[in-house]
């Protein structure tokens, strides 16, 4: 990606985010016909009006050539003016083909002392992971127990305030979700079992209560095998109760208060301790996408990634269907060809799967974002990345996988906040960066989620829903630089305990995404 930063034009009309290559502007405000746009060695006058956020050409983009914006192509023209909206009607959904064989492996990454001493206050947990919260979860294994988790996680609702005297503790949830039985027992189960496990062992995770039915697919048995020896690692109180096998529901509820009540005390006895800031895992996610996500959020959340990696941290960046069109951006960026390949064959199972449903990635593009001024897929797919920061991608794992490796990881999954979210949880995430265009208001049971506005109308009209303004790099001097920082440690406060808008609002999603189920 290139290091440069956006440029405006002598009247702040417009934003050029990569001057020495992008042949595409996008307009910071309302411009009228015929009005003239300056730039610091050209003028010329746009042809139509021009509605705040769309693009426009800053020169004659010839037939056959190349749009480009953050320095990658992202359409084709056919043929437009100087002056002229870039729309629909002159493009071409067309970008270049990308060469495997101009692969060069990229450098190391390098550690800042300025980041590795940085510190937030976590919890640490028997198993070497670190929390940001601690959470006593009730985890039906099936469907057909999401009811009795719900009201076993409702009992200790009364008694939230008085548990939550103690600083060290979140609340008990249950996590009711659609999967388990009524399916083929091969890898829409696999998928699920690896969810759970996911959330079993994450560090945001105290203790927790399986229950399953008796008769699902998702069984203690089955379960249990999948877990393995869990419970006999002590890494946390985990306990099982089968609905059948106990008399019923009253008699669940029941066993399950006591086992709660008994275990909420060792649960509770943890402090937060000073936790070096690699201990971060970052997940990173965008919803309801606008031409600005791309310009301020996205760009401001990729820079504390970069800031979290420096410090020997560790990121994850998803959503495939928002990906697509990027391989000239991403392929530098990959730590060896295995792992380009491993991506492409990721990307290729979304665009395969797609085409043997008569169907193509294009309905990621909702009409919101094309309002917003992003006309197809891959405009959108650039500004997405952009929250991945830009150090080398040391993997691409599968959707819930666990992260293996320290840097910025890939995971295979949806562009769905809900489904997207709860992967990039069970994949390790212990807080998340949330961008959003129009106020997608989601969080995650577990995880705090820090949502970031791209634009000033949105934050202020949604300023409860939102935990940072990234709309400010448009009207405010403020540099990059200087929100960027502030962002990192809005980031370490919320880690350190800091209530985000979600978890105040009570936004606790948890939703798996099905196997076999095309989501974009």
């Amino acid at each position: 990606m290139s290091n440069e930063s956006f440029k405006e034009d002598l009247d702040n009309k417009i934003i050029i985010m990569t001057p020495s290559s992008d042949n595409v502007a996008v307009a910071k405000q309302d411009i009228n016909c015929r009005e003239l746009i300056r730039l610091t060695t050209d003028e010329f006058k746009v042809l139509s009006f021009v509605k705040k956020a769309q693009r426009l050409a800053i020169r004659d983009i010839k037939k056959g050539e190349f749009l480009k914006q953050y320095g990658y192509s992202f359409g084709m023209s056919k043929g437009i003016s100087k002056g002229e909206i870039i729309s629909v009607n002159n493009t071409l959904n067309i970008v270049p083909e990308i060469s495997m064989g101009k692969y060069k492996e990229p450098p190391e990454t390098k550690y800042d002392e300025l980041y590795t001493k940085k510190i937030f206050k976590g919890y640490f947990r028997e198993n070497g992971m670190v929390g940001t919260r601690n959470y006593y979860l009730v985890i039906p294994t099936s469907m057909c127990a999401n009811d009795t988790a719900i009201q076993i996680a409702r009992i200790f609702e009364d008694e939230k305030q008085s548990l939550r005297k103690s600083s060290a503790f979140d609340g008990v949830l249950a996590i009711p979700h659609t999967e388990g039985c009524g399916c083929d027992s091969g890898v829409q189960i696999d998928r699920l079992l690896l969810i759970l496990k996911g959330y079993v062992v994450h560090p945001n995770v105290g203790g927790c209560l399986l229950l399953d039915l008796g008769c699902e697919q998702t069984n203690y048995e089955r379960v249990a095998a999948y877990m393995g020896d869990l419970t006999s690692q002590n890494i946390k109180p985990i306990d099982w109760i089968t609905i059948e096998n106990i008399g019923g529901v009253e008699a669940a509820r029941e066993k399950a208060r006591g086992i709660i009540s008994s275990r909420l005390p060792a649960v509770m006895d943890i402090k937060r301790k000073p936790c070096p800031l690699g201990e971060l895992i970052v997940g990173t996610e965008c919803g309801a996408s606008d031409s600005f996500s791309g310009i301020t959020a996205n760009p401001l959340i990729g820079n504390v990634v970069d800031k979290v990696i420096h410090g020997k941290g560790s990121a994850i960046l998803s959503e495939m269907p928002e990906m697509v069109g990027t391989l000239e951006m991403l392929l530098p960026r990959f730590r060896s060809l295995e792992i380009a390949e491993k991506f492409i064959s990721a990307m290729d199972w979304y665009v395969n799967f797609a085409k043997k449903l008569g169907l193509t990635l294009e309905a990621n593009l909702v009409p919101k974002n094309i309002e917003g001024g992003l006309i197809n897929n891959y405009i959108k797919s650039l500004g997405a990345v952009l929250k991945g920061g830009t150090t080398a991608i040391e993997d691409v794992v599968d959707y819930g996988e666990r992260v293996k490796r320290r840097g910025l990881t890939i995971m295979q999954g949806p562009g769905g906040d809900p489904e997207s979210v709860t992967g990039i949880v069970a994949s390790g995430a212990n807080i998340i960066c949330f961008s959003t265009g129009q106020g997608t208001p989601g969080g995650s049971v577990i995880c705090p989620v820090v949502k970031v506005a791209t634009n000033n109308e949105v934050f202020n009209k949604l300023s409860r829903d939102i935990d940072f303004n990234a709309g400010r790099m448009l009207t405010e001097p403020a540099s990059f630089e200087a929100l960027a920082e502030e962002l990192l440690e809005l980031v370490i406060k919320v880690a350190s305990g800091q209530e985000t808008a979600a978890e105040r609002l009570g936004q606790r999603q948890f939703q798996i995404w099905t196997a076999g189920k095309l989501s974009l």
